[in-house]
Protein backbone atom coordinates (compact mmCIF):
# COMPACT_ATOMS: atom_id res chain seq x y z
CA UNK A 1 0.00 0.00 0.00
CA UNK A 2 1.65 3.74 -0.91
CA UNK A 3 1.34 5.47 2.12
CA UNK A 4 0.26 9.32 1.77
CA UNK A 5 2.69 11.66 2.89
CA UNK A 6 2.54 12.63 6.68
CA UNK A 7 3.27 16.04 8.03
CA UNK A 8 3.44 16.39 12.07
CA UNK A 9 2.59 20.00 13.45
CA UNK A 10 3.75 21.24 16.73
CA UNK A 11 0.91 24.06 17.75
CA UNK A 12 -2.05 25.07 18.40
CA UNK A 13 -2.97 26.32 14.58
CA UNK A 14 -2.76 23.33 13.26
CA UNK A 15 -6.58 23.61 11.22
CA UNK A 16 -5.14 25.78 9.01
CA UNK A 17 -2.54 24.27 7.44
CA UNK A 18 -4.25 20.74 8.06
CA UNK A 19 -7.24 21.81 5.37
CA UNK A 20 -3.96 23.15 2.89
CA UNK A 21 -2.24 19.72 3.05
CA UNK A 22 -5.58 17.21 3.21
CA UNK A 23 -6.40 19.33 -0.18
CA UNK A 24 -3.36 17.88 -1.63
CA UNK A 25 -3.73 14.16 -0.23
CA UNK A 26 -1.18 14.29 2.68
CA UNK A 27 -1.71 13.44 6.50
CA UNK A 28 -1.30 16.08 9.48
CA UNK A 29 -0.89 14.65 12.72
CA UNK A 30 -1.03 17.07 15.75
CA UNK A 31 0.65 17.79 18.86
CA UNK A 32 -0.25 20.37 20.79
CA UNK A 33 2.85 21.25 23.03
CA UNK A 34 7.02 20.52 21.75
CA UNK A 35 7.20 17.39 24.03
CA UNK A 36 4.35 16.08 22.89
CA UNK A 37 5.75 16.71 19.34
CA UNK A 38 9.16 15.22 20.42
CA UNK A 39 7.76 12.18 21.36
CA UNK A 40 5.72 11.91 18.44
CA UNK A 41 8.75 12.39 15.71
CA UNK A 42 10.42 9.54 18.41
CA UNK A 43 7.30 7.43 17.79
CA UNK A 44 5.23 7.80 14.65
CA UNK A 45 7.02 7.46 11.17
CA UNK A 46 5.85 10.85 9.74
CA UNK A 47 8.03 12.43 6.85
CA UNK A 48 8.81 15.78 8.26
CA UNK A 49 7.04 17.76 11.26
CA UNK A 50 6.35 22.17 11.03
CA UNK A 51 6.84 23.66 14.76
CA UNK A 52 5.23 26.87 15.52
CA UNK A 53 7.92 29.09 17.14
CA UNK A 54 5.35 29.59 20.10
CA UNK A 55 5.75 26.10 21.73
CA UNK A 56 9.94 26.65 21.65
CA UNK A 57 10.07 30.40 22.57
CA UNK A 58 10.59 29.94 26.30
CA UNK A 59 13.85 27.80 25.69
CA UNK A 60 14.51 27.93 21.79
CA UNK A 61 17.83 26.65 21.61
CA UNK A 62 17.08 23.91 23.77
CA UNK A 63 13.98 22.90 22.18
CA UNK A 64 15.69 22.71 18.93
CA UNK A 65 18.21 20.65 19.78
CA UNK A 66 15.68 18.25 21.28
CA UNK A 67 13.79 18.46 18.29
CA UNK A 68 16.72 17.86 15.98
CA UNK A 69 17.96 14.72 18.03
CA UNK A 70 14.23 13.37 18.03
CA UNK A 71 13.56 14.02 14.29
CA UNK A 72 16.98 13.10 12.99
CA UNK A 73 17.58 13.17 9.24
CA UNK A 74 13.82 14.53 8.91
CA UNK A 75 13.17 18.09 8.07
CA UNK A 76 12.13 20.55 10.72
CA UNK A 77 10.20 23.54 9.53
CA UNK A 78 9.77 26.57 11.70
CA UNK A 79 6.54 28.67 11.64
CA UNK A 80 6.47 32.42 12.83
CA UNK A 81 4.77 34.87 12.41
CA UNK A 82 6.42 38.08 10.65
CA UNK A 83 6.62 39.58 14.02
CA UNK A 84 8.14 36.77 15.82
CA UNK A 85 10.86 36.45 13.23
CA UNK A 86 11.86 39.77 13.79
CA UNK A 87 12.88 38.88 16.94
CA UNK A 88 14.91 36.27 16.62
CA UNK A 89 16.16 36.66 13.24
CA UNK A 90 20.09 37.32 13.53
CA UNK A 91 20.59 34.98 16.77
CA UNK A 92 21.89 32.28 15.05
CA UNK A 93 19.57 30.20 16.31
CA UNK A 94 17.53 29.14 13.11
CA UNK A 95 20.66 30.19 11.01
CA UNK A 96 20.35 26.49 9.78
CA UNK A 97 16.61 25.70 9.91
CA UNK A 98 13.74 25.47 7.56
CA UNK A 99 11.60 28.35 8.14
CA UNK A 100 7.44 29.56 6.99
CA UNK A 101 6.25 32.60 7.79
CA UNK A 102 2.48 32.66 8.39
CA UNK A 103 -0.02 33.10 7.08
CA UNK A 104 0.91 29.97 5.07
CA UNK A 105 0.77 30.35 1.46
CA UNK A 106 -0.84 27.60 0.07
CA UNK A 107 1.29 26.28 -2.54
CA UNK A 108 4.93 27.58 -1.05
CA UNK A 109 3.72 25.40 2.42
CA UNK A 110 3.12 22.13 0.33
CA UNK A 111 6.33 22.57 -2.03
CA UNK A 112 8.51 23.24 1.07
CA UNK A 113 6.83 20.26 2.97
CA UNK A 114 7.20 17.73 -0.05
CA UNK A 115 10.86 17.90 -0.67
CA UNK A 116 10.86 15.90 2.90
CA UNK A 117 10.25 12.79 0.32
CA UNK A 118 13.12 13.11 -1.37
CA UNK A 119 15.66 10.21 -1.25
CA UNK A 120 19.01 10.74 0.32
CA UNK A 121 21.79 12.41 -2.00
CA UNK A 122 24.24 9.50 -1.42
CA UNK A 123 21.80 6.62 -2.45
CA UNK A 124 22.72 7.16 -6.41
CA UNK A 125 22.80 4.59 -8.45
CA UNK A 126 26.27 3.94 -8.75
CA UNK A 127 26.20 3.35 -5.03
CA UNK A 128 23.11 0.82 -4.99
CA UNK A 129 24.81 -2.45 -5.20
CA UNK A 130 23.21 -4.53 -6.50
CA UNK A 131 19.82 -5.40 -9.18
CA UNK A 132 17.23 -6.08 -5.89
CA UNK A 133 18.94 -2.51 -4.07
CA UNK A 134 18.21 -0.56 -7.32
CA UNK A 135 14.56 -2.37 -7.33
CA UNK A 136 13.38 -1.53 -4.16
CA UNK A 137 14.60 2.54 -5.14
CA UNK A 138 13.02 2.34 -7.98
CA UNK A 139 9.91 1.03 -6.12
CA UNK A 140 10.54 3.84 -3.10
CA UNK A 141 10.82 6.61 -5.94
CA UNK A 142 7.53 5.56 -7.78
CA UNK A 143 5.94 5.67 -3.70
CA UNK A 144 7.09 9.23 -3.47
CA UNK A 145 5.49 10.07 -6.80
CA UNK A 146 2.30 8.58 -5.90
CA UNK A 147 1.94 10.87 -2.91
CA UNK A 148 1.53 13.88 -5.15
CA UNK A 149 -0.84 13.41 -8.03
CA UNK A 150 -3.08 15.86 -6.81
CA UNK A 151 -0.51 18.80 -7.57
CA UNK A 152 1.26 18.36 -10.90
CA UNK A 153 4.10 21.47 -10.28
CA UNK A 154 4.69 19.63 -7.13
CA UNK A 155 5.16 16.09 -9.04
CA UNK A 156 7.09 17.92 -11.40
CA UNK A 157 9.80 19.25 -8.92
CA UNK A 158 10.07 16.00 -7.19
CA UNK A 159 10.32 14.07 -10.60
CA UNK A 160 13.41 16.58 -11.22
CA UNK A 161 14.71 16.61 -7.82
CA UNK A 162 14.54 12.48 -7.50
CA UNK A 163 16.34 12.04 -10.96
CA UNK A 164 19.29 14.52 -9.63
CA UNK A 165 19.82 12.52 -6.28
CA UNK A 166 19.38 8.93 -8.06
CA UNK A 167 22.16 9.97 -11.18
CA UNK A 168 24.05 12.47 -9.66
CA UNK A 169 23.47 14.93 -12.56
CA UNK A 170 24.19 18.70 -12.52
CA UNK A 171 21.07 19.81 -14.51
CA UNK A 172 17.80 17.96 -14.77
CA UNK A 173 14.56 19.18 -16.34
CA UNK A 174 10.94 17.54 -17.03
CA UNK A 175 9.38 19.11 -20.12
CA UNK A 176 5.37 18.29 -20.08
CA UNK A 177 3.38 18.40 -23.39
CA UNK A 178 1.12 21.81 -23.73
CA UNK A 179 -2.27 20.83 -24.25
CA UNK A 180 -2.83 23.91 -26.30
CA UNK A 181 -0.22 23.61 -28.35
CA UNK A 182 1.01 19.92 -28.33
CA UNK A 183 4.49 21.17 -28.00
CA UNK A 184 7.26 20.62 -24.91
CA UNK A 185 7.07 23.12 -22.19
CA UNK A 186 9.72 22.81 -19.44
CA UNK A 187 7.89 22.74 -16.15
CA UNK A 188 10.61 22.14 -13.59
CA UNK A 189 14.24 22.21 -14.24
CA UNK A 190 17.39 22.37 -11.42
CA UNK A 191 20.73 23.87 -12.67
CA UNK A 192 19.55 26.05 -15.47
CA UNK A 193 19.41 29.37 -15.32
CA UNK A 194 15.80 31.64 -14.45
CA UNK A 195 16.20 33.32 -17.97
CA UNK A 196 16.95 29.65 -19.71
CA UNK A 197 14.50 27.99 -17.65
CA UNK A 198 11.32 30.22 -18.89
CA UNK A 199 11.89 29.70 -22.41
CA UNK A 200 12.81 26.60 -22.63
CA UNK A 201 10.35 24.20 -25.01
CA UNK A 202 10.22 22.30 -28.29
CA UNK A 203 8.20 20.55 -30.66
CA UNK A 204 8.20 17.09 -30.92
CA UNK A 205 10.48 16.24 -33.42
CA UNK A 206 12.77 19.18 -33.05
CA UNK A 207 15.99 18.48 -31.67
CA UNK A 208 17.74 15.91 -30.03
CA UNK A 209 15.09 16.09 -27.05
CA UNK A 210 12.21 16.53 -29.31
CA UNK A 211 13.38 13.58 -32.11
CA UNK A 212 13.07 11.51 -28.40
CA UNK A 213 10.09 12.13 -27.77
CA UNK A 214 8.90 11.56 -31.27
CA UNK A 215 10.57 8.37 -31.71
CA UNK A 216 9.49 7.20 -28.16
CA UNK A 217 13.33 5.97 -27.58
CA UNK A 218 15.85 7.16 -24.82
CA UNK A 219 18.86 8.96 -25.72
CA UNK A 220 22.05 8.60 -24.42
CA UNK A 221 25.22 10.35 -24.93
CA UNK A 222 28.89 9.83 -22.99
CA UNK A 223 30.41 12.60 -24.72
CA UNK A 224 28.11 15.05 -26.93
CA UNK A 225 29.57 16.37 -30.34
CA UNK A 226 31.77 12.48 -30.95
CA UNK A 227 28.66 10.15 -29.71
CA UNK A 228 25.37 9.81 -30.64
CA UNK A 229 22.73 11.83 -32.37
CA UNK A 230 24.23 15.56 -31.04
CA UNK A 231 27.22 13.97 -33.22
CA UNK A 232 27.87 17.19 -35.30
CA UNK A 233 24.94 18.98 -33.75
CA UNK A 234 25.03 21.83 -30.67
CA UNK A 235 24.39 20.30 -27.16
CA UNK A 236 25.27 22.42 -24.14
CA UNK A 237 26.63 19.32 -22.27
CA UNK A 238 29.52 16.81 -22.96
CA UNK A 239 27.04 13.85 -21.63
CA UNK A 240 23.41 14.07 -21.13
CA UNK A 241 20.51 11.64 -21.21
CA UNK A 242 16.62 11.97 -22.58
CA UNK A 243 14.10 10.00 -22.04
CA UNK A 244 10.21 10.44 -23.04
CA UNK A 245 7.63 9.81 -20.99
CA UNK A 246 5.17 7.90 -22.61
CA UNK A 247 1.67 6.13 -21.05
CA UNK A 248 -0.04 4.21 -23.93
CA UNK A 249 1.52 5.15 -26.78
CA UNK A 250 0.49 8.93 -25.84
CA UNK A 251 3.82 10.85 -25.60
CA UNK A 252 3.13 13.02 -22.50
CA UNK A 253 6.75 14.74 -21.94
CA UNK A 254 10.68 14.14 -21.45
CA UNK A 255 13.14 13.93 -18.64
CA UNK A 256 16.79 15.41 -19.75
CA UNK A 257 19.67 14.83 -16.89
CA UNK A 258 22.76 16.75 -18.14
CA UNK A 259 26.34 16.33 -16.56
CA UNK A 260 27.19 14.17 -13.31
CA UNK A 261 28.62 16.51 -10.75
CA UNK A 262 31.04 13.27 -9.78
CA UNK A 263 32.86 13.48 -13.36
CA UNK A 264 32.53 11.25 -16.04
CA UNK A 265 29.81 10.12 -18.04
CA UNK A 266 26.55 9.06 -17.16
CA UNK A 267 26.75 5.20 -17.76
CA UNK A 268 24.11 2.18 -19.13
CA UNK A 269 23.02 1.58 -15.15
CA UNK A 270 22.16 5.47 -15.09
CA UNK A 271 19.73 4.81 -17.99
CA UNK A 272 18.49 1.66 -17.29
CA UNK A 273 16.85 3.68 -13.78
CA UNK A 274 15.84 6.82 -15.60
CA UNK A 275 13.99 4.37 -18.34
CA UNK A 276 12.42 2.53 -15.33
CA UNK A 277 11.59 5.99 -13.45
CA UNK A 278 10.33 7.69 -16.05
CA UNK A 279 7.89 4.74 -17.11
CA UNK A 280 6.16 5.55 -13.26
CA UNK A 281 6.28 9.13 -13.59
CA UNK A 282 4.48 8.89 -16.81
CA UNK A 283 1.62 6.90 -15.14
CA UNK A 284 1.61 9.31 -12.57
CA UNK A 285 1.37 12.55 -14.87
CA UNK A 286 -1.28 10.49 -16.49
CA UNK A 287 -3.26 10.09 -13.76
CA UNK A 288 -2.82 13.75 -12.32
CA UNK A 289 -3.80 15.07 -15.36
CA UNK A 290 -7.26 12.78 -15.76
CA UNK A 291 -7.36 13.87 -11.70
CA UNK A 292 -6.80 17.64 -12.72
CA UNK A 293 -9.70 17.28 -15.78
CA UNK A 294 -11.85 15.82 -13.37
CA UNK A 295 -11.85 18.72 -10.97
CA UNK A 296 -11.68 21.44 -14.26
CA UNK A 297 -15.21 19.82 -14.54
CA UNK A 298 -16.26 19.90 -11.37
CA UNK A 299 -15.29 23.56 -11.13
CA UNK A 300 -16.83 24.89 -14.12
CA UNK A 301 -19.70 26.12 -15.01
CA UNK A 302 -21.02 24.20 -18.01
CA UNK A 303 -23.80 27.09 -19.04
CA UNK A 304 -21.17 29.77 -18.79
CA UNK A 305 -18.31 28.13 -18.96
CA UNK A 306 -17.03 30.32 -15.75
CA UNK A 307 -15.71 28.53 -12.82
CA UNK A 308 -18.03 27.92 -10.10
CA UNK A 309 -19.16 28.40 -6.82
CA UNK A 310 -17.16 25.51 -5.79
CA UNK A 311 -13.86 27.04 -6.77
CA UNK A 312 -14.71 30.27 -5.35
CA UNK A 313 -15.24 29.51 -2.43
CA UNK A 314 -12.13 27.39 -2.15
CA UNK A 315 -9.58 30.19 -4.37
CA UNK A 316 -11.32 33.18 -2.12
CA UNK A 317 -9.76 31.71 0.73
CA UNK A 318 -6.05 31.26 -1.09
CA UNK A 319 -6.22 34.93 -2.47
CA UNK A 320 -6.82 36.10 0.92
CA UNK A 321 -4.11 34.56 2.54
CA UNK A 322 -2.16 35.39 -0.16
CA UNK A 323 -3.15 38.93 0.33
CA UNK A 324 -2.07 38.89 4.10
CA UNK A 325 1.30 37.69 3.67
CA UNK A 326 2.19 39.55 0.93
CA UNK A 327 0.17 43.39 2.20
CA UNK A 328 -1.89 43.10 -0.59
CA UNK A 329 -5.43 44.56 -1.12
CA UNK A 330 -8.01 41.69 -2.59
CA UNK A 331 -10.85 43.28 -4.08
CA UNK A 332 -14.39 40.85 -4.29
CA UNK A 333 -17.55 42.14 -6.54
CA UNK A 334 -20.93 40.57 -6.29
CA UNK A 335 -22.77 41.06 -9.20
CA UNK A 336 -26.89 40.27 -10.27
CA UNK A 337 -28.94 40.71 -13.23
CA UNK A 338 -31.54 43.03 -12.59
CA UNK A 339 -34.73 41.96 -13.43
CA UNK A 340 -33.80 38.72 -14.41
CA UNK A 341 -37.13 36.35 -13.91
CA UNK A 342 -38.94 39.13 -15.76
CA UNK A 343 -36.97 38.22 -18.81
CA UNK A 344 -37.40 34.51 -18.15
CA UNK A 345 -40.81 35.01 -17.78
CA UNK A 346 -41.15 37.04 -20.74
CA UNK A 347 -38.50 35.08 -23.07
CA UNK A 348 -37.99 31.87 -22.11
CA UNK A 349 -35.63 29.53 -20.00
CA UNK A 350 -33.68 29.06 -23.36
CA UNK A 351 -33.08 32.75 -23.59
CA UNK A 352 -32.71 33.01 -20.19
CA UNK A 353 -29.43 30.98 -20.68
CA UNK A 354 -28.37 32.98 -24.06
CA UNK A 355 -28.59 36.05 -21.96
CA UNK A 356 -26.69 34.67 -18.65
CA UNK A 357 -24.00 33.53 -21.33
CA UNK A 358 -23.43 36.48 -22.98
CA UNK A 359 -23.23 38.15 -19.77
CA UNK A 360 -20.81 36.10 -18.79
CA UNK A 361 -18.84 36.76 -21.67
CA UNK A 362 -18.52 40.66 -21.28
CA UNK A 363 -17.53 40.15 -17.50
CA UNK A 364 -14.88 38.13 -18.95
CA UNK A 365 -13.53 40.46 -21.57
CA UNK A 366 -13.94 43.23 -18.57
CA UNK A 367 -11.83 42.09 -16.30
CA UNK A 368 -7.81 41.56 -15.99
CA UNK A 369 -6.67 38.03 -17.08
CA UNK A 370 -5.47 37.94 -13.09
CA UNK A 371 -8.68 38.90 -12.07
CA UNK A 372 -11.22 35.65 -11.10
CA UNK A 373 -14.57 35.36 -12.93
CA UNK A 374 -17.14 33.03 -11.57
CA UNK A 375 -20.84 32.14 -11.81
CA UNK A 376 -22.00 32.41 -8.08
CA UNK A 377 -25.48 31.17 -8.93
CA UNK A 378 -28.64 31.27 -10.32
CA UNK A 379 -28.36 34.86 -11.98
CA UNK A 380 -25.24 36.09 -9.86
CA UNK A 381 -21.73 36.31 -10.38
CA UNK A 382 -18.69 37.18 -8.53
CA UNK A 383 -15.09 38.64 -8.85
CA UNK A 384 -12.43 38.17 -7.58
CA UNK A 385 -9.87 41.47 -8.01
CA UNK A 386 -6.23 40.65 -6.06
CA UNK A 387 -3.67 43.79 -5.98
CA UNK A 388 -6.52 46.15 -6.54
CA UNK A 389 -5.96 49.13 -4.26
CA UNK A 390 -7.75 52.10 -2.44
CA UNK A 391 -5.84 54.68 -5.02
CA UNK A 392 -7.74 52.42 -7.88
CA UNK A 393 -11.07 53.21 -5.87
CA UNK A 394 -11.23 49.46 -4.64
CA UNK A 395 -12.27 48.35 -8.05
CA UNK A 396 -15.32 50.06 -8.61
CA UNK A 397 -14.41 51.76 -11.37
CA UNK A 398 -13.20 48.51 -13.15
CA UNK A 399 -17.26 46.66 -12.08
CA UNK A 400 -18.54 49.83 -13.67
CA UNK A 401 -17.11 49.53 -16.73
CA UNK A 402 -18.19 45.92 -16.54
CA UNK A 403 -21.64 47.36 -15.58
CA UNK A 404 -21.67 49.94 -18.88
CA UNK A 405 -20.45 47.11 -21.19
CA UNK A 406 -23.92 44.73 -20.33
CA UNK A 407 -25.99 47.50 -20.77
CA UNK A 408 -24.64 48.51 -24.01
CA UNK A 409 -24.65 44.63 -25.20
CA UNK A 410 -28.66 45.31 -25.46
CA UNK A 411 -30.28 42.42 -23.87
CA UNK A 412 -33.81 43.56 -24.45
CA UNK A 413 -37.37 42.38 -23.14
CA UNK A 414 -41.00 43.28 -22.76
CA UNK A 415 -43.01 42.73 -19.58
CA UNK A 416 -46.02 43.91 -18.75
CA UNK A 417 -46.12 46.24 -20.95
CA UNK A 418 -42.59 47.78 -20.15
CA UNK A 419 -39.36 47.38 -22.40
CA UNK A 420 -36.05 46.71 -20.71
CA UNK A 421 -32.52 45.76 -20.96
CA UNK A 422 -30.78 43.64 -18.78
CA UNK A 423 -28.69 45.38 -16.80
CA UNK A 424 -26.28 44.20 -13.70
CA UNK A 425 -26.10 45.77 -9.91
CA UNK A 426 -22.70 45.46 -7.83
CA UNK A 427 -21.70 45.46 -4.52
CA UNK A 428 -17.68 45.97 -3.93
CA UNK A 429 -15.87 45.19 -0.66
CA UNK A 430 -12.00 45.47 -0.41
CA UNK A 431 -9.68 42.88 2.27
CA UNK A 432 -7.93 44.28 4.55
CA UNK A 433 -9.48 47.88 4.70
CA UNK A 434 -13.50 46.89 4.79
CA UNK A 435 -13.07 43.03 5.65
CA UNK A 436 -10.87 40.86 8.14
CA UNK A 437 -12.08 37.84 7.19
CA UNK A 438 -13.45 35.42 3.42
CA UNK A 439 -16.87 35.33 5.00
CA UNK A 440 -16.83 39.06 5.92
CA UNK A 441 -15.55 40.00 2.54
CA UNK A 442 -18.37 38.31 1.17
CA UNK A 443 -21.04 39.69 3.92
CA UNK A 444 -19.52 43.45 3.00
CA UNK A 445 -19.89 42.95 -0.89
CA UNK A 446 -23.57 41.39 -0.18
CA UNK A 447 -24.36 44.17 1.69
CA UNK A 448 -23.41 46.81 -0.67
CA UNK A 449 -24.90 44.69 -3.77
CA UNK A 450 -28.23 44.93 -1.38
CA UNK A 451 -28.28 48.38 -1.65
CA UNK A 452 -27.14 49.05 -5.00
CA UNK A 453 -30.45 46.89 -5.68
CA UNK A 454 -32.76 49.79 -3.38
CA UNK A 455 -31.35 52.60 -4.88
CA UNK A 456 -32.60 52.03 -8.23
CA UNK A 457 -30.45 49.02 -9.84
CA UNK A 458 -28.12 49.51 -13.16
CA UNK A 459 -25.53 50.71 -10.58
CA UNK A 460 -22.29 49.64 -8.62
CA UNK A 461 -21.90 50.31 -4.48
CA UNK A 462 -19.24 50.38 -2.83
CA UNK A 463 -19.07 48.65 1.25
Amino acid sequence: MIRALEILYVGRRCPEAAQEIAARGGIVRAASHVYEGIAALKRDPVSAAIVEYGEVEADPAGAVQALRASAGRRPLLFAFTPEEWDTVRGRGIFEHEEVLLRPFYPDELWRRITRSALPDEGLSVRVLKDRTERLAALLEDAQRLNRLTGDIAALAEQCVEIVRARVRAGRVSIFLKDRATGGLRVVHAVGLREEARAGAQCAIGEGVAGAAAQQRRPVLVREAGRDGPAAGHAYDGSSYMIVPLVHQHDVLGILCATERVDAGPFSPDDLAYLEAFAESAALVVHNAYQLRAADELATIDELTGLFNRRYFNRVLAQEVQRAQRYHHDLTLAILDVDFFKQFNDSMGHQEGDRALAAIARILKQSFRQTDIVVRHGGEEFAVLMPETTRKEGNGIGFVDRARRAVEAEGLAFEHQGIRRVLTISGGVATFPHQAATPEDLVRRADQALYEAKRLGRNRIKGA
